[in-house]
C-alpha cells in the first residue's frame, strides 16, 4: 500500500482552503469506496486525502418548488430508502437499490459516484435522464454545470482544481425508471444500464423524454437521437424499431471482461425499450439487475 497523508476538513470553508493549498495533490474522500481500492493498488500515488465526510451541510434530500436537491455527501442507502425520491424521482431510487451491496451503499455517496466518473456509474444515467445540474464550489465561489457536460472521458470530468461537487438538483419526474443489466454477483459492475424520464399527453403521446445509458461509451451518455425519434410517438410498446434505428448513433461500446461491444449494441435498444415501458408503468417497478 502506498504512503499517503490524511487531513480532516473541519467544515466546507476549511475544505476549500485545503484543496486550494494542496492543488492537484489533493484527493477529496467521503465514503472512500472508490478511493480505498486505488490506494490498495498503489494508484493513488502520494496524494493527500482530504476527508470531507463530516460536512453536514453537504448531505440530505430536499424538495422546493418542484425541484429536488441532493447533497453530495448523501449516501446511496439514503437514496434507496427515500420516500420522496420514490415518488418524485423513482429512477434514482431504483438505481440506488441495485447499487453494489448494502455495506457499500451505506458508505458510498452520490457525489463520490459522480466524481469518480466511471462509465458504469449507476447514479449517472438516472440523473442524466432527470436533466440534473451539478452545484460545484471552491474558494472562487459556486457554479452550476449541467450533468450532461460534466463527464469528459473514462474517470475524467470537468471539475477544476480545488473544486468540489456540493449538490445535484433536478426537476421532479414521477414517470422515470432505471434498468440495470449485470451479473448475479451484486458487486459486479454493470454490463449496461438505461434510464428514462418522460411526460405524455392525454392521448398517450410522448411530449418530453430524456434517455441515458451507462457502460455503452467512454462516459455515461444521453441518447439524444433516440429521444428525437420518439417525440410525439404513442408510448404503446411499439417503439423498438425506432429505438433500434436511432440508438447506434448514441452509443460507442467497447469489449471488456463483462461483455463484448457487439453484445452491448444488441441489448441497448431492448434496455431502452424496457426502461421506457417501466417509466410508463407497464413493467414491474424493480431495479432490474439480472444475469
Amino acid at each position: 500500500m502506498s504512503d499517503f497523508q490524511f487531513i480532516k476538513a473541519a467544515d466546507l470553508k476549511n475544505a476549500y482552503a485545503l484543496l486550494a493549498k494542496l492543488g492537484r495533490s489533493a484527493l477529496p474522500v467521503a465514503g472512500g469506496t472508490n478511493v480505498m481500492p486505488l490506494i490498495r493498488m498503489g494508484k493513488a500515488g502520494d496524494r493527500t486525502l482530504v476527508n470531507i465526510h463530516d460536512i453536514e451541510a453537504l448531505a440530505g434530500i430536499k424538495l422546493y418548488r418542484g425541484r429536488v436537491t441532493i447533497g453530495a455527501l448523501t449516501t446511496i442507502a439514503t437514496l434507496a430508502a427515500s420516500e420522496l425520491l420514490l415518488v418524485k424521482a423513482p429512477a434514482l431510487c431504483m438505481a440506488a437499490n441495485v447499487f453494489a451491496d448494502p455495506t457499500t451503499r451505506n458508505s458510498a455517496t452520490v457525489g463520490g459516484n459522480l466524481a469518480f466518473s466511471s462509465p458504469a456509474a449507476d447514479t449517472a444515467p438516472p440523473l442524466l435522464a432527470l436533466g440534473a445540474t451539478l452545484v460545484l464550489g471552491s474558494e472562487k465561489g459556486k457554479r452550476r454545470l449541467p450533468l450532461c457536460e460534466f463527464f469528459t472521458g473514462v474517470n475524467k470530468n470537468a471539475l477544476e482544481p480545488g473544486e468540489l461537487i456540493l449538490a445535484v438538483e433536478f426537476p421532479s419526474c414521477p414517470h422515470s425508471a432505471f434498468y440495470k443489466l449485470g451479473l448475479r454477483n451484486a458487486m459486479a459492475i454493470s454490463v449496461a444500464t438505461a434510464s428514462a424520464a418522460l411526460r405524455r399527453d392525454k392521448n398517450n403521446c410522448i411530449t418530453d423524454i430524456k434517455l441515458a445509458m451507462g457502460s455503452v461509451a467512454p462516459t455515461p451518455v444521453r441518447c439524444y437521437h433516440v429521444e428525437q425519434a420518439l417525440l410525439g410517438r404513442k408510448a404503446n410498446g411499439e417503439l423498438l424499431p425506432l429505438i433500434e434505428k436511432a440508438a447506434a448513433q448514441d452509443i460507442r461500446p467497447i469489449d471488456d471482461i463483462r461483455a463484448s461491444a457487439e453484445y452491448r449494441r444488441l441489448v441497448a435498444p431492448a434496455l431502452l425499450n424496457r426502461v421506457i415501458a417501466k417509466a410508463c408503468g407497464h413493467c414491474p417497478n424493480e431495479g432490474g439487475e439480472q444475469e
